[in-house]
């Protein structure tokens, strides 16, 4: 099943890694360069699963997830943080709401199994 997937990451060698792969995977990938630009699109079209960095320009990847889930319809929608610092910021993005915290470097395998829990096995 085809599942449409955001990727908000503001390095765009990783966003379009990440894009390449999950698109081979058989979903359908759209990409932003911040959570301002990652919630806009989420406003005009509700992706199945977002993955999202955290330290980004103009709005961070937790304050995104905490706008996100604020809004009624999007609080079950599935959020996989990805981040290069580690522990701390990992909790952090929990407490705000993701569902799945990964340390960078991306273990691919890792994540496409988490992908395939959050979107077939339900949260």
């Amino acid at each position: 099943m085809e599942n449409k997937i955001l990727i908000v990451e503001d390095h765009p060698d990783s966003r379009d890694l990440l894009a390449i792969l999950l698109r081979q995977r058989g979903h359908t990938v759209y990409t932003a360069e911040d959570g301002r630009e990652g919630l806009k699109f989420i406003s005009l079209d509700t992706p199945d699963l977002i993955i999202t960095d955290l330290n980004m320009p103009n709005l961070d990847g937790i304050e995104m997830i905490k706008i996100l889930r604020g809004q009624p319809e999007c609080q079950g929608l599935p959020v996989i943080v990805v981040t290069a610092h580690g522990g701390e910021k990992r909790s952090k993005a929990i407490e705000a709401g993701a569902n799945e915290a990964m340390d960078k470097p991306i273990d691919c395998e890792a994540l496409f199994r988490t992908i395939d829990r959050l979107l077939i096995g339900g949260l």
